[in-house]
C-alpha cells in the first residue's frame, strides 16, 4: 500500500397539539435565509496523508496497449483495445467512439458509474457521435476488463488516469480529436470523477500537445464523499463530528463492485479499502480513531472536490462551466452535494457559468423517468454544444427544479421550475411548533421503522433506470417520536407546494455521549404514506462518556419540490434508528426532544 501527500421505548405520539404560524397564523415568519456562512467555499482543513495504491496487478507483459479502428456507417470508427496508464502502466480496457464528419473532433469523455465499465451509456455515447463529437470511455482501474485495483475517484490514481486516457488519444493523431475542446461528464461515480477532473482543466500531453477541459457535467455525483456515505447533518462540515454510516448503500455498492473475472484473478479492493470497509461496519466512528481519521483524510481531503482549496484558489479567475444534475430524491448522493457548490461558485462570482437540475434522477429512491432523462439530456446537449463547439445561445445559469410527481404519471417538462438564486425556489415559509414532548431510546427502537423506507434494500441499487411503484407500508405507531399536522390547518385551506429543504427544529437533553436523531417527513391520506424527505443529525460531546446534555437541534432535510394536497396530513418521524439506511449508534441513549418545529419552505 502506497501511503502518500481513508427504559424501555416510549415515544409520545403529538396528537396535533401545534400551534400553527404562516399564512392564516398570528405572525408569518420570513422565508427561509441562507447566511453568509452557507455561502462561501470551505474553511482550508488540515487533512493528513492520502491512500491508495497503484503499481500492482497492471496487466504490464500480459496485455499489450494499443487501439484497433473499425469503420462503421458514414465513415464513423470505433476504436478499442488498451491504454496503459501514465501512472503506473495499468491497462485500461478503452472505446473511443470517432464521428464521420470534418475533424478536428471535439471531444466528450464519459465516465461510468460505480461497479460499470466502458460499455455502459452506449446508447449516449451513440448520440454524441451523431452529434459530432468523439466519445472516449475507458473502464476504470478494477472495473470490467481493466487492471489495476480500485481507489474510488483518487486523484493520483484514477483521475490521473482520466488525464493519461486524454493525452494519449489527442497525441494520436490518426483521431483527429480537438485537445482544445474536452468535456468530461459521467454519473454517480463518473460525476464524482467529473468534478474532480476540475483539478487540473488544462495539462500538457507527453508530446507537447495542450489539453483543455472546457466544460465538465456532473451527474448525480457527490462533492463531498465523507458527507455522502456517513453524514453527519452538517452540509458543509463534514470533517466537524463523525456521522452514522449509510449501510445499505455502502455494503451494497461494495459487494457489487467486487469482480469476479476469471481473466484478472487477483482482488480488485486493496487492502486498505477492504480494511476501511469493514471498519465501518464494526466501529463507531471517533474522530479519535486513526483508522476513522485516514478514512476523513482519503474521503474527504482528497476525493471530494469540496475540499480542494486548489479549486477555489482556481475557479475565479478561470471559470470553468459546469452543468450539475443533482436528484432531489437521490437518498446517497442529495441535494447537498449540488447545493454547497453552486452557492459557494455563485459567492465567488454571482454570473458563474453554472447551471444546476433538481428532479426525480439519481440513486434509489429517484424513479428515473425516461422523458425525465431525456429532458436532462437535451439541456446537457445544448451545454455541450455551446461550450465544445460555440453553436447556439449562451446556456443560462439557473436553477431548474421539477416537481416530484407519483411514478405512475409521466414526466411533464412543464413542471420544471426555472429561478436564477437557489433561495429563490420558496417564497415563503409555514412553521407547525408541538408542545409534547417523545423520548427516544437506543438501541429499543422498533428497526422495522425505517426498513420499509431503505432505499437501497427495498428497491436495488439501479443507477438512472425507472424504477417501480415502492410497496404500501404501515404507519408505524409507538415506535418513534411522531407529530402530524394538517396541510389545510397549515395553510389555511390551501394545498402547498414544498420547495427547497424543510427543517425539524427540537430541542434534546440527554446524558449520553453520542446520539444519531433521524428525521422523515411524510404526506399521509387515505392511510397511505408517501416520502417527501428525510434527514439526520448526529450529536457528539466529543468525550467518550462525557454527556451533551442540552443541545438546541435543527435538522435540515435532504429537501424536495412536492405537492401536498389539502386534504393531507404532513407528518414528521424522529428516532434514533434509520436502519438499514443508516446504521444507528453503538452509544445507547435516552433522549428526551421538546419544543419540535417544523419548517417549511413553500411557493
Amino acid at each position: 500500500m502506497v501511503r502518500c501527500s481513508a427504559l424501555s421505548l416510549f415515544l409520545l405520539l403529538a396528537a396535533c397539539d401545534q400551534d400553527r404560524l404562516g399564512p392564516g397564523g398570528e405572525v408569518p415568519p420570513p422565508a427561509l435565509a441562507i447566511s453568509d456562512e452557507e455561502r462561501g467555499p470551505p474553511e482550508p482543513y488540515p487533512f493528513g496523508p492520502d491512500t491508495y495504491r497503484v503499481g500492482v496487478f497492471t496487466g504490464e507483459g500480459i496485455t499489450e496497449p494499443g487501439l484497433r479502428c473499425v469503420e462503421g456507417k458514414a465513415a464513423a470508427h470505433t476504436c478499442t483495445g488498451f491504454l496503459a496508464s501514465s501512472v503506473d502502466g495499468a491497462r485500461l480496457d478503452v472505446t473511443l467512439s470517432l464521428p464521420g464528419k470534418a475533424r478536428p473532433f471535439p471531444l466528450v469523455v464519459l465516465v461510468h458509474g460505480y461497479a460499470g465499465s466502458k460499455t455502459g451509456s452506449g446508447d449516449i455515447a451513440a448520440q454524441l457521435r451523431a452529434e459530432g463529437y468523439a466519445v472516449l470511455r475507458y473502464s476504470t482501474r478494477g472495473f470490467g476488463d481493466s487492471w489495476g485495483q480500485v481507489n474510488m475517484s483518487d486523484p493520483h490514481a484514477e483521475i490521473a488516469d482520466l488525464r493519461s486516457m486524454v493525452a494519449q488519444i489527442v497525441d494520436s493523431r490518426q483521431f483527429g480529436i480537438n485537445g482544445d475542446a474536452v468535456a468530461i461528464t459521467g454519473a454517480s461515480y463518473g460525476g464524482g470523477h467529473s468534478w474532480l477532473s476540475t483539478l487540473q482543466p488544462t495539462f500538457t500531453t507527453p508530446r507537447g500537445n495542450t489539453v483543455r477541459i472546457r466544460t465538465v457535467v456532473p451527474i448525480a455525483p457527490w462533492t463531498d464523499l465523507l458527507y455522502s456515505l456517513i453524514p453527519n447533518g452538517r452540509e458543509r462540515r463534514s470533517v466537524e463530528i463523525p456521522g452514522g454510516l449509510k449501510l445499505s448503500y455502502v455494503n451494497g455498492l461494495y459487494a457489487s463492485g467486487i469482480r469476479r473475472n476469471p481473466d484478472r484473478p487477483y482482488p480488485n479492493y486493496p487492502e486498505y479499502f477492504i480494511g476501511w470497509h469493514a471498519w465501518m461496519n464494526a466501529a463507531e466512528p471517533t474522530a479519535m480513531d486513526p483508522v476513522y481519521s485516514s478514512i476523513v483524510d482519503g474521503l474527504a481531503g482528497y476525493r471530494s472536490i469540496w475540499w480542494q482549496q486548489r479549486f477555489w484558489q482556481s475557479v475565479p479567475s478561470s471559470p470553468i462551466p459546469i452543468f450539475q444534475v443533482q436528484g432531489f430524491t437521490d437518498d446517497l448522493f442529495p441535494l447537498p452535494e449540488a447545493k454547497r457548490m453552486l452557492l459557494a461558485l455563485k459567492t465567488l462570482n454571482p454570473d458563474y457559468p453554472i447551471a444546476t437540475y433538481l428532479g426525480d434522477l439519481g440513486h434509489p429512491r429517484a424513479s428515473n423517468k425516461p422523458g425525465e432523462v431525456d429532458h436532462v439530456l437535451g439541456l446537457m446537449r445544448q451545454w455541450l454544444a455551446y461550450y465544445l463547439k460555440g453553436e447556439g445561445a449562451t446556456p443560462p445559469n439557473v436553477i431548474y427544479a421539477a416537481l416530484t410527481r407519483p411514478r405512475n404519471e409521466p414526466f411533464d417538462a412543464g413542471n420544471v421550475l426555472v429561478v436564477n438564486h437557489y433561495d429563490e425556489l420558496w417564497t415563503s415559509t409555514l412553521r407547525a411548533r408541538f408542545d409534547n414532548p417523545a423520548i427516544l431510546t437506543n438501541p429499543d427502537s422498533d428497526p422495522m421503522a425505517g426498513f420499509f423506507w431503505d432505499p437501497f434494500v427495498m428497491e436495488g441499487s439501479r443507477e438512472l433506470e425507472p424504477l417501480p411503484e415502492p410497496p404500501a407500508s404501515p404507519i408505524v405507531v409507538g415506535s418513534l417520536g411522531a407529530y402530524e399536522v394538517p396541510v389545510a390547518s397549515l395553510a389555511s385551506g390551501s394545498d402547498i407546494e414544498i420547495a427547497g429543504q424543510p427543517v425539524v427544529r427540537l430541542h434534546a437533553s440527554t446524558v449520553a455521549s453520542r446520539v444519531q436523531l433521524n428525521v422523515r417527513l411524510f404526506e399521509v391520506a387515505n392511510g397511505e404514506k408517501k416520502l417527501i424527505t428525510r434527514g439526520t443529525h448526529t450529536l457528539d460531546s466529543g468525550v467518550p462518556g462525557a454527556p451533551i446534555g442540552e443541545a438546541d437541534v435543527a435538522i435540515v432535510t435532504y429537501g424536495n419540490r412536492w405537492r401536498a394536497s389539502s386534504g393531507s396530513t404532513l407528518r414528521i418521524e424522529i428516532t434514533n434508528v434509520d436502519s438499514p439506511y443508516i446504521t444507528p449508534s453503538r452509544v445507547p441513549s435516552v433522549t428526551v426532544i421538546s419544543a419540535v418545529e417544523l419548517e417549511v419552505p413553500v411557493r
